[in-house]
């Protein structure tokens, strides 16, 4: 049984689907991981005594205030939320076209099946 040319297509868009929300879920761990760390980050800052922290900036350590610090911080951390808000949305769209996708590819499978088991009237 041949697998008609617009099934084809389908099934290499549900394909490319996949791909899209795998890529998605992992930009989605990395920005948790990130907000988890700034999270980790900001407690130790509250937890400090000091005026001023190190902050890394590429190869160095760089003294800054702490105050300022938490500021940084707080923004990168409303920056993440943005985007992971944006991912989610997206992922979620994503999931929904594969799930109607497959619904169309095994309908159509099923249909080209059928029509393949039918008798001949011989």
């Amino acid at each position: 049984m041949e697998i008609p040319k617009e099934i084809q297509a389908d099934i290499v868009n549900y394909q490319a689907l996949q791909n899209q929300l795998a890529v998605i879920q992992n930009q989605l761990a990395r920005i948790d991981a990130e907000l988890r760390s700034i999270d980790d980050a900001l407690a130790a800052l509250e937890e400090t005594e000091d005026d001023f922290a190190y902050k890394a900036a590429g190869p160095v350590l760089v003294k800054v205030r702490v105050s300022v610090l938490k500021e940084e911080l707080q923004e990168r951390k409303e920056e993440l939320s943005v985007k992971k808000t944006s991912f989610e949305k997206k992922a979620k769209q994503i999931e929904t076209a594969l799930l109607q996708l497959k619904k169309k590819i095994e309908a159509a499978l099923a249909k080209t099946q059928g029509a393949g088991n039918a008798p001949t009237g011989a």
